[in-house]
């Protein structure tokens, strides 16, 4: 009996040490108001391109979409899925799983949206306008 109470305690005390690593609540509040932060910028960006279009260049909105969803995804895994603090072959399998993602979704877009590649040739007057 006594040898399972032991182990208890080792147990503790190896996940309080463990648990130190890791950031504090108020840095997770911070982590969090940077999302928001990063969530209203992809916002202005949609709303922005709906408005004046994408006149900074070729699909350069959706760029930085793309962009902005990869930097929100590595910081709620990194951070709150706490692959930060885990075993390099869990960030690695996580990230195998988003360049999958990815690669699906641009095969995706191609295949079936032929036109998310296209949008605003006929404005600009380039070839390759789909009507």
């Amino acid at each position: 009996m006594s040898v399972t109470e032991n182990t208890d305690v080792a147990h503790d005390h190896v996940v309080d040490d463990h648990h130190d690593d890791h950031p504090s609540d108020s840095s997770y509040v911070l982590i969090a108001l940077g999302l928001a932060f990063l969530t209203a910028v992809e916002v202005g960006l949609f709303v922005l391109e709906d408005w004046i279009g994408d006149n900074f260049g070729l699909g350069s909105v959706k760029i930085a979409l793309v962009a902005l969803m990869i930097i929100k995804f590595w910081i709620v895994g990194a951070y709150f899925m706490h692959l930060k603090f885990d075993n390099p072959i869990l960030t690695q399998l996580f990230v195998f799983g988003l360049v999958l993602a990815l690669v699906v979704y641009f095969i995706m877009l191609s295949a079936f949206e032929f036109s998310f590649w296209n949008d605003g040739l006929e404005d600009q007057g380039l070839p390759g306008g789909i009507s």
